[in-house]
């Protein structure tokens, strides 16, 4: 009887711990769905916004806090720029793609070289 009621007891806490696992995988799969749902709605509301319009519009502080946002680094090479926006691969962009002529004039002390 003594062995009975121990192996009970050993499989209740193993049916208790297995049903707090459930519910916590419950509770993570309820806050992976609500972070699907608002990503989806900032996906959404991203896909329908005017980006030029909005940056038209925009005030030069606006604009600089909009690019502060979204941009983590820019480094910038003589025939190229390497854009890192947040939470996306390194971007490499030609001179001409945003409308510069590529390659720098560099001016020695005094003048030009």
């Amino acid at each position: 009887m003594e062995v009975f009621a121990e192996e009970e007891a050993r499989l209740s806490g193993q049916i208790q711990g297995v049903r707090r696992e459930q519910e916590e995988r419950q509770v993570e799969r309820g806050r992976l769905s609500d972070v699907a749902a608002k990503f989806e709605e900032v996906a959404r509301i991203l896909g329908e916004m005017d980006v030029e319009r909005l940056w038209a519009e925009a005030t030069d502080l606006e604009r600089r806090v909009l690019v502060e946002e979204l941009l983590e680094s820019v480094a910038m090479y003589p025939d190229h720029l390497e854009v890192t926006v947040s939470g996306a691969p390194r971007l490499n962009v030609t001179l001409e793609e945003v409308g510069l002529t590529g390659g720098w004039q560099f001016r020695g002390v005094g003048g030009g070289i």
